[in-house]
Order: structure tokens, then sequence, then C-alpha cells
């Protein structure tokens, strides 16, 4: 993870922080609510598409793609144009999705995205290993991804134990998000970032807080675009 800048203590309630800058690789992010980490992860995938070129690919599972959350936090309508979104419900179906990533990540792509990535594996119904066995091949897959094209993928887990290990381990970096009495902050190995409070003495960690904290970094544009369009594969889209 490259340090984009790092704040110290709370010195002025003005003052956006900076969110972490995902280098290549696999970026996990962990935080207190791994099955719902919509805010951060949506804010990080946005932020990075706002401050890099190219496109978001993006493997989808347990429904954190929200699509009016993206659009409610994306400064830019044209932000979301350059998000391809791949919807999987099952272990096999999440686990097609990412294994045709080869076929879908190219020279015009910077960023992954892979979130609850365990989930799925967990409960699948046939041979007692398989969901760690489909689970781990589907890893290898976004490693060799990230090794071909030099990008960035931003993986979440939805729980944190002895199955989740293996993406941990794979895990280039692990950005934590932890809540604090000044709200929440990003911490990585390089980067440790406060999310200030408001003027009147409270703590925005809603939709419009982070929607502030990417408006921070580029003019809202008025101009429409409509999102990518959704992938289709074998029952996911």
């Amino acid at each position: 993870m490259k340090q984009r800048g790092q704040t110290g203590g709370v010195t002025n309630t003005e003052q956006m922080p900076e969110l972490p800058e995902l280098a290549s690789g696999i970026q996990l992010l962990d935080t207190e609510d791994d099955e719902r980490a919509t805010g951060p992860l949506h804010s990080l995938v946005l932020d990075h598409l706002l401050m890099n070129d190219g496109n978001a690919v993006w493997v989808d599972a347990g429904g954190h793609a929200v699509s009016q959350s993206l659009a409610s936090l994306a400064p830019s309508p044209r932000t979301l144009d350059r998000v391809q979104v791949a919807r999987g419900f099952t272990a096999h179906q999440h686990y097609t999705l990412v294994r045709s990533l080869p076929e879908h990540v190219d020279k015009d792509t910077s960023l992954v995205v892979c979130p609850g990535f365990d989930r799925f594996y967990r409960d699948t119904e046939t041979y007692a290993d398989e969901g760690e066995d489909l689970m781990l091949r589907a890893l290898a897959t976004i490693a060799t991804v990230t090794q071909e094209h030099d990008v960035s993928v931003l993986v979440t887990r939805s729980r944190r134990d002895s199955f989740s290990e293996p993406l941990a381990a794979a895990a280039e970096e692990t950005i934590r998000c932890e809540q604090t009495k000044f709200g929440p902050r990003f911490v990585g190995d390089d980067f440790e970032t406060l999310v200030y409070p408001l003027e009147d003495g409270t703590v925005q960690t809603t939709i419009a807080f982070w929607r502030r904290v990417l408006e921070a970094r580029v003019t809202a544009s008025e101009t429409t675009a409509t999102p990518a369009p959704e992938v289709t594969i074998d029952g996911a889209y």
C-alpha cells in the first residue's frame, strides 16, 4: 500500500483525511464488521478510481456492490461508468466468475474488487473439503492476475478465522478500518489516518460523510453517465 498522506492528532475539523492508496497485489480490507464493510470498501474503490486511470472489475458476493450507495458516494457519475460488476450467489458461481477474471482484466483495468471472498465457500453441500479447495483455487487465480497485469485486487472476508486465514496470508497488505472516539481510522503497515469529527462535535460514518471525503479529492461533475453493464456467467450476473 502506497502512502499518500498521514495525519496525526485532530487539529482541524475541516481537514479531510487521506485514504490509503492501493498498490498492486492483493490488498485485504479488514473492518470490525467484516460482513458489512460497505462504506469503507466503496470509499477505497471510488478513491482509487478518482486518483487513477483505468477501470474496476468487481466480482461481488453478499450484496456489497450496492449501486445506490456507489452512486450516492461518487462525486462524479462518470466514475460509475468505469465499474463492471459480476455477481455470484453460490460457491460455484463465484468460483466461475473469479476463474474468468483473466478474460476480463486487461491493460485498461487498474483495480479488481472481490468483497466477501470466503462467504460462499463456507456453505458448500458436497464433499467436506470442496469449499476450501474452491476458495484456494480462486485465490490462486487472483494472485496470478496481480502478477500478470500489475493491478491491485481489493478483497474483504466475511469472518476472521482459520478458514479465511489463507486470504490474509496471501495479501500483500492488510488495511484495517477501526472505530475510534474520533471516527473510523484506516491503519496499514505504512499508513494511518483519522476521520475527523464535524464542527458540532459529532462524527459521521454515514454515506453522506464518505461522500464528503471523496468530494475533497475531485470537483463533482454534473455530467450524467450510465454505469457499465453487469456480466452474466452460468446463472451469475
